[in-house]
C-alpha cells in the first residue's frame, strides 16, 4: 500500500547517501593499488590476483546479507538499520586500510594486513550497499518514480567518485609532502569516511519506506533457488556483467595511462580529464528521464553498449593521434572528449540497470509467487564486485605483460624506460581486450530480456491483482473472526 507521493526530500537524502557510499568505493578503486605498490612496496601482480580472489570470496556474503535484510523487522524498517551499522563499520575500516605501515614491518605482514583490511572493507561495504539498493522498490513503485530516484542517485553517486578521484588528488597535493607522503592518503580516507557517515545518518533520519510490499521471510538456500528460477535475472546478469567488466577494465586503468604517457602530466592533467569526461556523463544522467520519454528505456540501454564500443575505439586511437601535438592541454581535452562517450555509456547503463533490477524483483513475485527485494536487488552489488575483481586482475596482468617500470611517487621517477611498445600493450588491454564483450552482451540482452512494454505491464497488473485478492481474503478472515467473537460474547 502506498504511503504518499515520492517526495523531493526522499530523492535528495537517498542520493546523498549514495554519494557517501561511492566515495568509499572510489577511494579503494582509485588509490588502493597505487598506495600498496608505490608506498608499501607490494608486487602489483600478487596484489592484483589477491584482490581479485578476496573480492570474489566476499561476494558470497551478498546473498547472506540479502537474507538478513529481508528478514529484519525494526522501528526503522528493514533497510535503514543495516545502512547505519555498515556505514559506521566501513568508515573505520576505510581509514585503517590506508594506514601506512613502516619500513621495519616485514613485507609478508604487509600483505596479510592490507589484504585482510581489504576483505573487511568489502564485507562492511556490502552491509551498506545491499540494503541501500534493496530499498528502492519500497520507495518507488512506478517506472517513472524508479527512473526518477535512480537517475538522481546514480548522478550524485557518480559525483562522489569524481570528488574522491579529482578532489582527493587535489587535497593530497595540498597537504604536507603532497603525492609523495603516504599519510596524505589516509587523511583523504578520513575525509571520505566522514562524508559517508554524515550522508547515511541524514538518510536514516529523513527517508522512510513508502510501500508495504509483501516480502516473505526466506532462508539462505532459497535465495540461490530464486536466482536459478528467475530467467530474467539470469539474462540481465550475464549481459550486464559483460558491460561492467568491459567498462571497468578501461576506467580503472586510465590513471595508469596518465602516469606512464610521456606527454601527459598526471598531477596536472588527470583532474582536467575527470572534469570534462564526468561533465558529459553528468549531463546525460541529468537528462535521462527526458531521454527515455523520446526513446524507450530498452533502446537507451542497448545504446549504452554501442556508445561504449565507440568510446573504446576512439580512446585507443586518440592516444596515437595526440602524439603529434605539442600542447599538453590540447592532448588532455581530446582524450577527455573521447572518454566522455565511455563515461556517458557507463552512467546511462547504471541508471537503466538499477531500474531493470527493480523490475526483475516484480517479475520474481509474478513468476514464483514470492517477493524478496533484498535477494534480487543484491544482483547489482554482486555484478559490481565481480566486475571490479575481474578488472583488477586484468589490470595486474596488463601491467605485467606490458613490462612498464614501477614509479616511485616519492621522487616521480621510473625504475626504467617507458617504451612505445609498452604503452601500446597497456592501451590494448584497456580498450581492445574489452571491446568484444559489448556486442556479446548486447545480443544476450536483445534475445533474452523481456521485461519491457506489454509484457512488463502484464507482470505489474498480475501482481497487483494478486495483492488485492490476498488483502481481500485477509479482510474477510478478520471479519469472520470478529463475527465469531461477537457471537461467543452474546
Amino acid at each position: 500500500m502506498a504511503k504518499g507521493k515520492l517526495l523531493i526530500r526522499d530523492r535528495i537524502f537517498y542520493s546523498t547517501a549514495t554519494l557517501g557510499k561511492e566515495i568509499s568505493n572510489g577511494m579503494i578503486n582509485t588509490y588502493f593499488m597505487l598506495f600498496l605498490t608505490c608506498f608499501m612496496g607490494l608486487n602489483g601482480i600478487i596484489v592484483g590476483f589477491a584482490m581479485c580472489a578476496v573480492r570474489l570470496a566476499t561476494v558470497a556474503f551478498d546473498p547472506v546479507m540479502a537474507t538478513i535484510v529481508n528478514n529484519t523487522k525494526s522501528k526503522l524498517g528493514k533497510y535503514r538499520p543495516w545502512m547505519l551499522i555498515g556505514a559506521l563499520i566501513n568508515t573505520v575500516i576505510l581509514v585503517l586500510t590506508f594506514f601506512p605501515l613502516g619500513a621495519d614491518v616485514h613485507i609478508a605482514w604487509k600483505y596479510v594486513f592490507y589484504l585482510f583490511m581489504y576483505a573487511l572493507w568489502s564485507v562492511s561495504y556490502t552491509v551498506v550497499d545491499v540494503p541501500m539498493m534493496a530499498m528502492v522498490p519500497s520507495m518507488a513503485d512506478s517506472t517513472a518514480e524508479r527512473e526518477s530516484i535512480s537517475s538522481l542517485s546514480r548522478l550524485v553517486g557518480g559525483f562522489g567518485g569524481f570528488i574522491i578521484g579529482s578532489g582527493g588528488s587535489v587535497l593530497i597535493g595540498l597537504l604536507s609532502g603532497g603525492q609523495s607522503n603516504p599519510n596524505n592518503y589516509m587523511i583523504v580516507g578520513i575525509v571520505g569516511a566522514s562524508i559517508l557517515v554524515l550522508t547515511v545518518v541524514l538518510m536514516v533520519a529523513f527517508t522512510k519506506e513508502r510501500y508495504d510490499l509483501p516480502c516473505e521471510q526466506i532462508r539462505l538456500k532459497e535465495v540461490f533457488s530464486m536466482f536459478g528460477k528467475n530467467d530474467q535475472a539470469r539474462a540481465f546478469s550475464i549481459s550486464n556483467l559483460l558491460f561492467t567488466v568491459g567498462a571497468n577494465v578501461a576506467l580503472l586503468q586510465l590513471v595508469y595511462l596518465f602516469i606512464y604517457q610521456p606527454y601527459l602530466d598526471f598531477g596536472k592533467t588527470y583532474i582536467v580529464f575527470n572534469v570534462v569526461a564526468c561533465t558529459g556523463q553528468g549531463l546525460a544522467m541529468i537528462f535521462y528521464s527526458l531521454i527515455t520519454k523520446k526513446l524507450s528505456r530498452q533502446k537507451v540501454y542497448g545504446l549504452t553498449y554501442i556508445f561504449a564500443m565507440i568510446g573504446f575505439v576512439l580512446m585507443f586511437g586518440m592516444f596515437f593521434v595526440v602524439d603529434v601535438f605539442d600542447n599538453i592541454w590540447v592532448n588532455v581535452i581530446l582524450i577527455a572528449v573521447a572518454g566522455s562517450l565511455l563515461m556517458i555509456a557507463n552512467g546511462m547503463n547504471q541508471i537503466s540497470s538499477m531500474v531493470m533490477v527493480t523490475d526483475i524483483v516484480d517479475y520474481g513475485e509474478y513468476k514464483l509467487g514470492v517477493r524478496s527485494d533484498s535477494a534480487i536487488m543484491t544482483l547489482q552489488t554482486i555484478l559490481t564486485k565481480v566486475s571490479a575483481a575481474v578488472s583488477t586482475l586484468i589490470l595486474g596482468i596488463a601491467v605485467a605483460v606490458s613490462g612498464v617500470p614501477s614509479i616511485n611517487l616519492m621522487t616521480n621517477e621510473f625504475s626504467g624506460e617507458v617504451t612505445t611498445n609498452m604503452l601500446i600493450i597497456l592501451r590494448s588491454f584497456m580498450f581492445l581486450l574489452p571491446l568484444p564483450l559489448m556486442p556479446i552482451g548486447l545480443i544476450i540482452y536483445k534475445k533474452k530480456y523481456r521485461l519491457n512494454g506489454d509484457f512488463y505491464n502484464e507482470v505489474k497488473l498480475t501482481i497487483e491483482q494478486r495483492r488485492k485478492e490476498v488483502s481481500t481474503e485477509g479482510e474477510q478472515l478478520a471479519e469472520a473472526a470478529a463475527d465469531e467473537a461477537d457471537s461467543i460474547n452474546e
